[in-house]
């Protein structure tokens, strides 16, 4: 699961783009690494905001039973 949630990656991406500051101040910031704010930025920029949202799933203990043995 991400450590940052929807709303702080969108806030960062913001900030990066419309205060024009680096990525090192932007993720400062937002408590980021600057790897993470260049990879929103960039996820951003390609697919929108639904390119932020974690596509982690996370399945109960019985159902990983089910599907994996």
């Amino acid at each position: 699961m991400s450590k940052h949630t929807l709303e702080t990656k969108l806030k960062a991406v913001d900030f990066y783009i419309n205060k024009q500051c680096s990525y090192k101040e932007t993720a400062e910031l937002y408590g980021a690494n600057t790897s993470d704010v260049i990879q929103w930025v960039a996820l951003f920029k390609k697919h929108g905001k639904e390119g932020l949202q974690s596509t982690y799933t996370k399945y109960s203990f019985d159902l990983n039973l089910e599907l994996f043995f």
